[in-house]
């Protein structure tokens, strides 16, 4: 009986769709405590200052003010917030609604690709494999523009297998145009497979120089900036960051050994996996975020022909049951960490990290106050114009306090790129932002030697002015306008309802 159940598409099928509205249920219970993560602030700066100078901007004025940085970053994800902003949207709604609804839309179009071009069984799995790693589950919230990048490329393979090369070319450009690791991880992936499988060979090359081709622009940007470019601080802290799932990555080594049996299209699972070791650069993502991404595919790979195997044994079946159940509700993993002030990595099992687990007993953000951003907002509107500079002694708080309330900061995230000048950020600022748990000391010690007057304060911060200040914004104008934006995107789409308005017609002919 059970076989003759799980034979059909539509079992599969129910059962991936429960975790799928489970996992929705969940993430949608967490909307009063997002934004939980930081990266949306930065987006949002940029959105902004996109605003303020009239389009794209290739120079970051808003970061590192009033001298800025060469602004390196893909636009796509960034403009799209600008467009948002300029409609009216406040900045925590648009941080709440694309850290709600990004992760349960990846995780939908995943299950899409591998059930139409593999198997629902296969899609089930996957979907199981997802919810074993909460590291992962987590970095599709924070890392939003790598998410949406992984959409993209994941539609553009999806159209690959279906011969459909045109909107494979405009998705893979639009990986390209929104992050920068995530669009060569999906032209690396297109390279090895085009090595392994000849029947996609030229097409799949013929998507990847079309879509470098049409990603020039940008890519021309960030060539010209490498020698700005610094990884090394970045990495020493990532690297003690890492997640590991032991038995995950079991899972996927034998999911590798039946890509080589089954060979044809399953060589593009173990082409993720040798194009996700660009991510080696930054451990982290390589190990517990971007890169963790070809380990779910293929253990769930292997899941699907232990599964098969386990219709001719049943003690194999319980087993089976056992690890699904034990990686959606328990999946212990290994935690790397390393405080400032210690000499060696410390290593902490965490028992049940699956992705369940943690959504329902989480207790929410307890270092983010989204309440208390739009309070010192609130009073940085009101003591400031918006030519003035922010600067916080806690760098990450300075960049959120200037996306909430429209202000240039001195304070910058990407630390890869440093400013395009040393400068001494509290001089620069008319509003600087200290947190009470400073020091009084070297409060006091600040207060004196600049000068400044104390004109609010809140549960977090004190807020003094500057009246020194050397610096203002400096806006930089648009490098691409947004009319010109929007009306390249018309044509683009325009171009494209119409092609296939023509194939809908010549089929009813």
């Amino acid at each position: 009986m059970i076989k003759r159940y799980f034979s059909k598409q539509y079992s599969w099928d129910s059962l991936s769709k429960i975790i799928i509205f489970t996992i929705a249920v969940l993430q949608i219970t967490r909307w009063l405590i997002l934004p939980q993560f930081m990266d949306i602030y930065y987006h949002l700066l940029s959105a902004w200052g996109f605003n303020q100078a009239g389009g794209y901007s290739g120079w970051d004025f808003w970061q590192y003010a009033p001298f800025g940085r060469v602004n390196i970053y893909p636009p796509f994800f960034q403009l799209f917030l600008a467009s948002l902003l300029k409609l009216g949207c406040g900045p925590i709604i648009l941080a709440k609604i694309f850290e709600t609804f990004t992760p349960l839309l990846f995780i939908f179009v995943l299950w899409r690709f591998i059930r139409f071009h593999f198997n629902p069984a296969s899609a089930f799995f996957t979907l199981v494999a997802c919810g074993s790693c909460t590291a992962f589950y987590f970095s599709l919230i924070n890392h939003l523009p790598s998410t949406w990048a992984f959409i993209f490329g994941i539609t553009a393979l999806s159209f690959l297998f279906r011969a459909r090369i045109l909107p494979a070319i405009f998705f893979l450009t639009l990986c390209f145009y929104t992050h920068i690791g995530v669009s060569w991880f999906f032209g690396l992936t297109l390279v090895i497979y085009a090595l392994y499988d000849k029947e996609y060979r030229q097409k799949s090359l013929l998507i990847l120089m079309s879509a470098i081709i049409l990603a020039l622009p940008i890519l021309i940007q960030q060539f010209s900036a490498l020698g700005l470019i610094s990884v090394s601080g970045v990495n020493l802290n990532e690297r003690y960051q890492s997640q590991i799932k032991i038995l995950d990555y079991f899972l996927a080594a034998g999911g590798i050994y039946f890509v080589f049996r089954f060979k044809g299209k399953h060589y593009l699972l173990v082409s993720f996996f040798l194009a996700s070791l660009i991510f080696l650069t930054y451990p982290f993502r390589f190990f517990s975020a971007e890169g963790y991404f070809p380990i779910i595919i293929l253990a769930a790979f292997f899941l699907y022909n232990l599964w098969h195997r386990s219709l001719l044994h049943k003690g194999l079946k319980r087993i089976l049951v056992s690890v699904i159940i034990f990686m959606l509700f328990i999946s212990p993993t290994i935690s790397l960490s390393k405080l400032p002030q210690d000499r060696k990595v410390t290593y902490k099992l965490k028992v049940a990290d699956a992705v369940f687990s943690n959504l329902l007993f989480a207790q929410g953000a307890s270092i983010w106050y989204p309440n208390d951003y739009v309070e010192i907002a609130r009073l940085i509107k009101a003591y400031s114009t918006p030519k003035d500079i922010v600067y916080c002694n806690l760098n990450i708080l300075g960049l959120i306090l200037g996306s909430v309330s429209g202000r240039a900061t001195a304070n910058a995230l990407l630390p890869e790129i440093k400013s395009s000048q040393e400068f001494d950020p509290i001089a620069q600022a008319g509003l600087i932002i200290l947190t009470k748990d400073l020091g009084s000391v070297y409060r006091n010690n600040l207060v004196k030697a600049y000068s400044l007057e104390k004109i609010s304060q809140t549960r977090l911060v004190e807020i003094y002015r500057n009246s020194l200040a050397l610096g203002q914004i400096k806006v930089h104008k648009a490098s691409v306008p947004f009319w010109l934006i929007y009306l390249i995107l018309g044509l683009i789409l325009g171009g494209w309802g119409l092609t296939r308005l023509k194939g809908r017609c010549l089929k009813k002919e």
